[in-house]
């Protein structure tokens, strides 16, 4: 399950818009209008990546009034930190360098 995971964290990052939308969670937390006049881009695209953000766990909402806010979920920079340690971990099996006991030299 975590390799699911994983892979759905580089997914939901590789795309420019999400990539956008995070990184304006990321410095505080917004109603998706106020996320639509910042990228400039229509309300029903912008929601809807917002839904696939939150069905990967990457962000959270809730109600304020009418407004929904998002934020960054409490639990994706140790997501985001375990992705890029495995990933890491993985480069260093590859590794070629004469330090490296990794190697088949």
């Amino acid at each position: 399950m975590e390799k699911i995971r994983d892979v759905n964290i580089y997914k939901m990052l590789s795309d420019e818009i999400r990539l956008h939308i995070m990184k304006l969670l990321s410095e505080k937390d917004m109603p998706v209008s106020d996320i639509v006049n910042a990228l400039n881009i229509e309300q029903p695209l912008i929601s809807h990546k917002l839904k696939e953000l939150r069905e990967n766990g990457m962000t959270i909402s809730r109600k304020s009034g009418k407004n929904i806010i998002y934020s960054i979920s409490d639990t994706l920079l140790e997501d985001v930190l375990r992705v890029t340690e495995n990933a890491g971990n993985k480069l260093d099996l590859a590794c070629n360098c004469v330090e490296c006991d990794n190697n088949d030299k």
